[in-house]
């Protein structure tokens, strides 16, 4: 007669039930969408570094984009239950004893497609000056607004934003824009004290804005730093304009942004071996301030630089923003924005049409 020896089953840990139609719950799946976010918000922020410090060495800026992501997520198990055992089960027994660890793991694939940034629309997009609404639109994010204007603007009437950076005003140096910056920051503190408004309007049947002026004192400034003929309470700053001033009205140029990236290219902190290998002029850091008003600052690491916000290599040498300065953060975030809105819809003529007069 045979007697069975009894066969024990152990697993070890959770017991794992498989059916044909079960399902793993989803708070079980790693959630990536996320760090797929950080990445490339990540990779977005170093393609920017990027292009600025190649603007600033005369070379051509290039952008990619990314089309799509999409993601394949895997399921793969195993029972673990490699090693079998022979001995006591309880006390009187014997038998064969099977360890079983079920382990269980998910697999993220993912695919991101890139393509580069081209064609004709999306060229013009980035060549063509910011629009009044545009400017606008940024206006809203209620970011500094003495910002705004140093970044985005070329002129307000004859007041330069080293619109040519060759430019210069009659002194020993470079035209540095100082009385554009004198007069947009002076604007900015009148509107946060409640002394002034800028609001959107129109002048010749096109988009501008107009400078609201709430008492005598503050019209006087801005009228006598804008050299006007007389105080004016308010002030249209128009892109129709086709002289620098005329009465209330002042011409308003603004820029592309390439423009700006160009303008922001001059933050970046350069070495003697920068001029010796590129032939672009070595920066102080004084010079650098005074070129962009301390907006933004790249600095510059022959070595991996530690605590870096964000950094990328070029030329084999290390550029980066570090995490303690906030304004350069944020100049970049807002050179982003920039960069959305015009990389999007574009007019075919920007500036409108001038009336133009023929007289003898």
């Amino acid at each position: 007669m045979f007697k069975f020896k009894p066969i024990a089953l152990i697993i070890s840990g959770s017991v794992l039930l498989l059916t044909g139609c079960s399902t793993a719950q989803l708070s079980n799946v790693q959630q990536n969408r996320g760090n797929y976010n950080v990445a490339l918000n990540q990779s977005d922020n170093e393609q920017f570094l990027l292009n600025i410090v190649r603007m600033r060495f005369d070379k051509s800026p290039f952008f990619i984009g990314v089309d799509s992501i999409t993601t394949q997520t895997t399921l793969s198990y195993n029972t673990g239950g490699e090693d079998t055992k022979v001995g006591n089960i309880t006390s009187g027994g014997t038998g064969a004893f099977y360890n079983f660890q079920p382990n269980i793991e998910f697999k993220h694939t993912p695919t991101v497609t890139y393509s580069p940034l081209q064609g004709t629309s999306y060229i013009s997009g980035l060549l063509a000056p910011i629009t009044v609404v545009q400017f606008n639109y940024l206006v809203q994010t209620n970011l500094n607004l003495a910002s705004t204007f140093k970044l985005t603007i070329d002129n307000i009437g004859t007041l330069s934003n080293l619109a040519d950076t060759w430019e210069r005003d009659g002194s020993d140096g470079y035209s540095t824009g100082a009385s554009f910056n004198h007069l947009v920051d002076f604007i900015d503190q009148s509107r946060v004290n409640g002394k002034l408004g800028l609001f959107a309007t129109n002048y010749q049947n096109n988009p501008a804005l107009v400078l609201v002026m709430k008492d005598d004192a503050t019209a006087a400034q801005v009228s006598k730093e804008l050299q006007l003929d007389k105080t004016y309470r308010k002030i249209i700053l128009s892109p129709m304009l086709s002289t620098l001033k005329s009465g209330n009205v002042v011409q308003f140029r603004t820029r592309s942004f390439f423009a700006v990236l160009n303008f922001l290219s001059y933050g970046v902190d350069t070495s003697a071996k920068d001029e010796k290998k590129f032939g672009v002029p070595s920066n102080e850091l004084k010079v650098q301030d005074q070129m962009t008003d301390s907006l933004f600052r790249l600095r510059s690491s022959d070595t991996l630089p530690m605590n870096a916000y964000t950094k990328v290599s070029y030329e084999g040498r290390w550029y980066y923003l570090t995490n303690d300065d906030i304004t350069s953060k944020t100049t970049l975030m807002f050179l982003k924005l920039i960069y959305s809105l015009e990389a999007g819809e574009v007019n075919t003529n920007p500036w409108g049409t001038l009336d133009m007069q023929i007289t003898n």
